[in-house]
This record gives C-alpha cells, structure tokens and sequence, in this order.
C-alpha cells in the first residue's frame, strides 16, 4: 500500500470515528471537534491528539468489536511503514563484524612456520633428505661448525622442493606407510612478520631436569637446568624484493615462572617468565627468496647436545622422536618508501 493511500485510509477512519461518537455515544466525552483540515497533519499518529486519544479509551471501555478491529488493521498498516529499517539492522549487526579486521602493515614480512615429528631413527630424516638439502652454502663455514658441534643441523630448500623433502612434508605418498601419522605438523601458523620485530618459536619440548652440554672453543661445558623448554627466537628482515634475511638465537628458558623484569620497546616491564639462558654462540642467519624454506633439526647420534634438547624427546611408549622446524618466506613485504609515499 502506497504512503497516500494509507494517509487517505487514516483520514477516513478518523472521520467514521467521530461519526460514531457523536452519534451512537450518549457517554463520550464532550470535546471541541477537530478542524477537517488538520486531519491530514493528524493522520500518520491518529493518537497523537489527547483528545482523539480520550475517545479511543472510551470506545475500548465500551467493549466495541468494529472498533477494536479498525485500530488492529491501522496498526497493523502502520507497523509495516514505520519501522522498515530495524530488520536490516540487525542482519547488519549480525552478518558482518561492526569492525573491520586488522590488516597487517604493508611491509609486514609473512612467514610459514611449522614442525614435523618422525622417529629418531628414520632414514629419511636422518640421511636421504640431507643428501638433497644445500647445507654448505646456506650458513659460513666457521658457523656451521659451532652449530653441529653442538648438534645443529640447518639446510635450505629451494621453493621447487626435491623429492625427498615433498616426502618429508607430505606433499607426495609416503615411502612407509605406517609411518603417515608421524609426517603430520604437531603444531604450525602462517604469521606477518614486521621488520626487525622478534617472535618466539618454542619447540614445544619441555624437559623437568635436563643437562646441557656446550662445546666452545674446543672446550666442553655442562650445565643443569630444571622445567627447561628449548625456544627459538627469529627476526625476519627484508633485504630487498623478494629477498629476506632470518636470524635465529637458540635460548632455554628454565626454572620457575614468575614476575621479572624484562626489556621491551627501549625500557623495562614486567612479565610473568622464566630465567632465559641466551646461547650467542650459537646464533645463526638465512638468507632465503620467496618460497624457499629453512629446514632446522639436530644432528644424528648427538644425545646430551643442545640440538638433541632442542628437538628430540621421548614418547609415551619410550621411543625417541625427533622434531623438525621448516619456516617459508610467503612474502617479502613491501619497502617502507613504497608505501608511506
């Protein structure tokens, strides 16, 4: 029903209405009559006007049913044009956020993090994806031998995986077939990396007491921890398009968690963490192009090293397994110049 036809309709109404009261009604109320030329301003709020209002409670006094019926239907017109927007509203409300998500910053550098877990013993873990794997030229020659001292093995993959790698990621069938559940990620994100921000990447061991054993400067040092868990920190870097650099400290935090003190954007907070062992030493870089991965494990045969901490426990059933991180470059970001231009 078009707007001036219900203004039209109200107005009638209005007029049947105070034909019955000044005819059938010998109890209304007496009242000045409305001027017939204000019906019209009248009409969209027919109960606006107290005295129309005085009438309309008489008439649902007197229990009249044609009455009743009339308001009914004006109500009923009326609701339908008054309140259009309220049901849209809510499918507003509720089928979008208020909100619109957080987008990262342009020059945010996006990473693929992950592990892999197989058993300690398995030929393609220890031996036939190595083969594939560049291990010389990803890392000096001076750092490469503090790392697998120390039980460290690092290797660069290409963004066109060897075949040995696609196994070990799943990418392909399986050479053992019991063994599908092992090649599952234990636990993995996607994250956008601002430039020079560090990120924690625990391997997600926890060892109740644990002993350490570093080798520097052909020198051997054993040291004790309690509630020790191995933790990775990384900071991504952008070198130029397409190509980023990663740095990776090795720390272990140890002991009790509890308020302390520590350094954050230039000054001191408090946080509730454990003590944080920082092994310089044995810090390492990647110099990675988009699509390529880091492969990061221990080396075989290296019980009581950092490494073997870092990524091999043993399993409910008394089997060693073995962990292995692969971080992706997904995205180089953008420039700073690029985008506050």
């Amino acid at each position: 029903m078009k707007f001036a036809e219900i203004e039209s309709f109200n107005a009638s109404i209005l007029v049947s209405w105070r034909t019955q009261i000044d005819t059938n009604d010998p109890a209304r109320i007496d009242s000045p009559s409305l001027p017939p030329a204000d019906l019209k301003s009248h009409s969209k709020f027919p109960f606006a006007d107290t005295h129309l209002f005085s009438h309309a409670c008489q008439f649902v006094r007197t229990g009249r049913p044609l009455t009743l019926a009339v308001a009914g239907c004006l109500f009923a017109v009326l609701g339908c044009s008054l309140f259009p927007a309220t049901e849209k509203q809510t499918m507003n409300t509720v089928g979008r956020p208020v909100l619109p998500p957080i987008q990262a910053a342009p020059d945010s550098i996006q990473l693929e993090v992950f592990f892999l877990e197989r058993p300690a013993e398995d030929h393609l873990l220890n031996s036939a994806i190595w083969k594939e794997v560049d291990q010389l030229g990803s890392l000096p020659t001076e750092t490469q031998e503090i790392l697998s001292s120390n039980g460290f093995r690092v290797g660069n993959v290409s963004s066109n995986p060897p075949p040995t790698v696609q196994k070990l990621l799943g990418m392909v069938s399986e050479i053992p077939v019991d063994s599908a559940e092992s090649t599952k990620p234990l636990m993995g994100f996607r994250r956008y990396v601002p430039p020079g921000i560090e990120t924690e990447i625990p391997s997600g061991i926890v060892h109740d007491q644990v002993e350490f054993q570093f080798r520097e400067k052909n020198q051997i040092k054993k040291v004790a921890y309690e509630q020790a868990g191995c933790v990775l920190r990384m900071k991504a870097s952008r070198l130029q398009d397409g190509w980023v650099r990663v740095d990776f400290q090795p720390e272990i935090h140890h002991g009790e968690k509890r308020m302390r003190r520590v350094a954050a954007a230039g000054d001191f907070s408090l946080r509730m963490s454990q003590q944080v062992d920082v092994r310089v030493a044995q810090r390492f870089s990647l110099t990675m192009n988009v699509g390529e991965r880091a492969l990061i494990t221990c080396t075989p045969n290296s019980e009581e090293t950092l490494g073997d901490k870092f990524f091999c426990h043993d399993d409910d059933d008394g089997m060693k397994k073995q962990r292995v991180l692969i971080v992706r470059v997904v995205d180089s970001g953008q420039p700073s110049a690029t985008f506050t231009k």
